[in-house]
């Protein structure tokens, strides 16, 4: 799934491509991640609507729209964007809607999957109701002590914390991993064990781990890309978050794959450590 720096190059992309444009028609094919209202109805609210601005909070991207309408997008696991110029003219099998512009140009949201999501917001109540008004502040953001004081009694696993969007928004399977490996706690560690200290040394590690992934276009492993088929580069900066890192790069020692809820988890047992 895409993760929070992801999230920031999509967004980029999107500014760089579609801002100020005119929606002139949406053409949905797919209208199962199209959520509360009819599919008619987005297409006719979202006619006519200028893209003002886009932005995100945590992996939500959010589009800023005339007459003061809001429109949510959540990639989930396999949601992608391309823009054209030109449209193709065969249909895309994963191809879940198209956004038609005053200038013929189009942006084409695909989902392999179907977990994304769209919903309809406006300027007053988009970041006062769920999904938004649900998230935690993104690590940049973080009151770290308040932080501290919503975890020091909990026996669940940190890694389970972190992934929790309600308390940290925009982390991540994979940035977890990485924020637990430089910040050597083991993911198992239970977070009433842990100090004010340890966590902020987690948070800390988490914002400055993601802000070079984004520098860098983000992490693929799989099947993320931004926009156009364009492929993220931190993956060959990884530490442990992946199948290929068979020794830990600091004390070369084995590493392992274990579940924590459910969740694919990598760790070095000599560097990181249980509390």
């Amino acid at each position: 799934m895409p993760e929070l720096p992801e999230v920031r190059v999509v967004v980029k992309a999107l500014n760089n491509t579609i801002l100020n444009k005119k929606i002139t028609n949406l053409i949905i094919y797919k209208p199962k991640i199209f959520k509360e209202f009819s599919p008619q109805y987005f297409i006719s609210i979202l006619r006519d609507k200028k893209i003002e601005k886009i932005d995100n909070i945590g992996k939500h991207i959010i589009f800023f729209l005339s007459e003061k309408l809001v429109l949510l997008s959540h990639l989930r696991m396999e949601g992608k964007y391309r823009y054209y110029l030109n449209p193709p003219k065969e249909i895309d099998k994963h191809l879940v809607a198209r956004f038609v512009f005053s200038d013929n140009s189009e942006l084409h949201f695909l989902d392999k999957r179907l977990f994304g999501t769209y919903m309809l917001r406006n300027l007053e109540n988009y970041n006062k109701i769920p999904p938004i008004s649900l998230l935690g502040p993104e690590p940049k953001d973080i009151d770290i002590e308040a932080l501290f004081r919503k975890i020091k009694n909990s026996k669940m696993p940190i890694k389970t914390k972190l992934l929790d969007q309600s308390f940290v928004a925009g982390i991540g399977n994979i940035y977890a991993d990485e924020a637990l490996f430089a910040s050597k706690i083991h993911p198992l560690s239970k977070a009433s064990d842990l100090s004010l200290d340890q966590l902020n040394d987690i948070i800390k590690n988490a914002n400055e781990i993601m802000e070079k992934s984004y520098e860098l276009g983000g992490t693929t492993l799989f099947s993320y890309e931004s926009l156009n088929k364009q492929e993220g580069k931190y993956q060959d900066f990884l530490n442990i978050h992946s199948d290929t890192i068979k020794k830990c790069k600091v004390c070369g020692q084995k590493t392992l794959k274990l579940k924590v809820n459910q969740r694919g988890t990598y760790v070095c047992p000599n560097c990181q450590k249980v509390y």
